[in-house]
């Protein structure tokens, strides 16, 4: 199945999961409650929805979920 998120909506995760903006850089780092550390980078110019291949690979590789439908489910949850 195929989800959509929004470059805001994923600005809006990464603050859930006590991320914070690095300076004036596009990149995001905190501690989850979970205790994982992650870093995530977000074009806040970008308007839209993220395409599913780049989705895929910031929910996986730089928020560490197990799959986009985890990421999706959190994102439902807030």
């Amino acid at each position: 199945m195929g989800y959509t998120i929004t470059w805001d909506e994923l600005e809006k995760i990464c603050r859930k999961l006590n991320m914070e903006r690095q300076g004036k850089t596009s990149v995001w780092k905190g501690t989850g409650s979970d205790g994982k550390m992650r870093t995530c980078i977000i074009h806040a110019k970008h308007k839209g929805n993220i395409g599913p291949g780049l989705l895929s690979k910031i929910a996986k590789e730089q928020l560490l979920f197990d799959s986009v439908e985890d990421l999706h489910n959190f994102h439902k949850s807030l």
